[in-house]
């Protein structure tokens, strides 16, 4: 028999909400979320009557995580520094300025001081600074790779395992970037750090997963780390590579993209730039001139193409052994391209690059990058999926925060070329339809690239379930 103990988690830089819908799936209560992205934690309330309703939305803590820290009472935070320190971005400094202060709110310590203890501890701890590990071409190796650790942007997990220090939860999951599978030193860094942290210090592993090996449509290279709070990990003999090790075991045939988004109503490009007011949208019926809408007017299972949904619209859509159909279609709205772009959106072949010699109608109104080849041929220099259409029998490329700028690699392959909408970014990554996305369009994209794949968090919750029923039992 099994055991019917709700386990309660933290979720840290929890974002938009992945990690916390494959845990809650999973029946896992949740204790606080905290996020300085005021857009995706809108975006994780907005969702919580559904995801966590017994979690009061006090809970979900708009601020810096450093703010948030200093109410644990836990000791200073000490950088691993070698000497090139790097300054922080205008970004990331006006990210902050943006965040509401949380430095002297009795009602946040009031509501961290209440809680003693907690099974499992999950986040992904920001990493932008390792896109500049390149930043200085006549550095060597060696100094890039400090200088990366040195980056107050890549420093910010020494505050989530702080919370793991007070807490001591059993089990502690921190996704990030494969890049840092290739800069060993700070992987070496993070998981020497999680070894020696709390009273018992944490059993630890890493390892690269790709999402199409779980039954996805895209592929998306991700490091995880997971520790095992090391007294649990000597008395039941549970490592954190065996956890790993089950993890893989479960692995899935990864979906066409087809079988992912083309039941979606086909919509064409926003005809203006800067057309995203509700005022100006225009209803699905109206399919000729139709873009999309954030919110339909027309009912859900009405507008679907049910000859080509499939069982991975039932399996997104499933929380908690119970399907949820949302009355409304959310977040389906497209973005405006010019002329130039639409006519090689058109003409390019699904998922060739541009330099492909079958895309050549294509790349003849392509402008940035060009370069002519020894062979009088033309051709994009550095970046060949600058302009992309993906393959619809094959999986997406990795959906990233990049789509906020533009969606020009995301070309849907469908009757009318365009980029993908955030509803379609969403359904490559697993969130299900229900869940609704808010703040600006380009904003949602930001917040669905930033994620974890639900599905994914969902198999990770599920094995740290199987981990701590283990516990439980022979507790009792």
């Amino acid at each position: 028999m099994k055991n019917k103990k709700k386990y309660s988690y933290i979720d840290l830089f929890a974002g938009a909400g992945g990690l916390t819908i494959g845990f809650g799936n999973n029946g896992f209560h949740l204790e606080i979320a905290n996020d300085i992205a005021e857009p995706a934690l809108n975006t994780f309330k907005r969702n919580l009557k559904q995801t966590h309703p017994e979690t009061n939305i006090n809970r979900v803590i708009l601020g810096d995580i450093k703010e948030l820290y200093e109410h644990l009472g836990n000791g200073q935070v000490v950088y691993n520094l070698q000497g090139h320190m790097t300054i922080e971005t205008n970004k990331e400094s006006e990210l902050r300025k943006k965040a509401p202060s949380i430095k002297d709110d009795s009602s946040v310590r009031e509501l961290l001081s209440s809680i003693e203890n907690v099974d499992v501890l999950v986040g992904g701890p920001p990493c932008q600074g390792f896109s500049m590990i390149g930043r200085s071409k006549k550095a060597t190796l060696e100094e890039r790779t400090k200088g990366f650790i040195d980056d107050p942007r890549n420093q910010l997990f020494k505050y989530y395992l702080k919370f793991a220090e007070k807490l001591s939860p059993k089990l502690v999951l921190i996704e990030n970037v494969k890049g840092l599978a290739s800069a060993s030193a700070y992987r070496e860094l993070i998981e020497e750090s999680l070894k020696d942290t709390g009273e018992f210090g944490y059993d630890t592993s890493s390892c690269v997963l790709n999402a199409k090996d779980f039954g996805l449509a895209q592929s998306r290279e991700r490091i995880f780390f997971i520790g095992v709070r090391k007294d649990l990990y000597q008395k039941y003999n549970v490592e954190a590579s065996s956890i790993f090790e089950e993890i893989n075991k479960s692995k899935k045939e990864p979906l066409k993209l087809k079988d992912v988004i083309f039941d979606l109503p086909q919509i064409k490009a926003n005809p203006k730039p800067n057309n995203y007011k509700e005022e100006a949208e225009i209803p699905f019926s109206r399919i000729k001139t139709s873009f999309g809408k954030n919110i339909s007017d027309e009912a859900y299972c009405e507008l679907l193409n049910k000859e080509k949904s499939s069982r991975y619209l039932n399996l997104i859509n499933t929380y908690k052994g119970r399907l949820i159909t949302p009355r409304y279609l959310f977040n389906h709205k497209s973005r405006y391209h010019n002329e130039r772009d639409l006519f090689i959106y058109k003409n390019l072949v699904a998922g060739k690059y541009l330099n492909n010699p079958i895309n050549k109608k294509a790349l003849s109104k392509v402008t940035y990058g060009v370069f002519i080849d020894k062979e009088g041929i033309k051709k994009v220099k550095g970046f060949g999926d600058k302009y992309f259409k993906l393959d619809p029998e094959n999986v997406s490329k990795t959906v990233i925060a990049h789509l906020e700028t533009d969606g020009n690699s995301y070309v849907h392959p469908g009757k009318f070329p365009r980029s993908i909408t955030p509803r379609e970014a969403a359904r490559i990554q697993s969130f299900p339809d229900w869940y609704f996305f808010t703040g600006s369009t380009r904003n949602q994209f930001k917040q669905i690239g930033n994620a974890v794949p639900p599905i994914l968090g969902s198999v990770f919750a599920e094995h740290f379930k199987n981990v701590l029923d283990l516990i439980e039992v022979d507790a009792k």
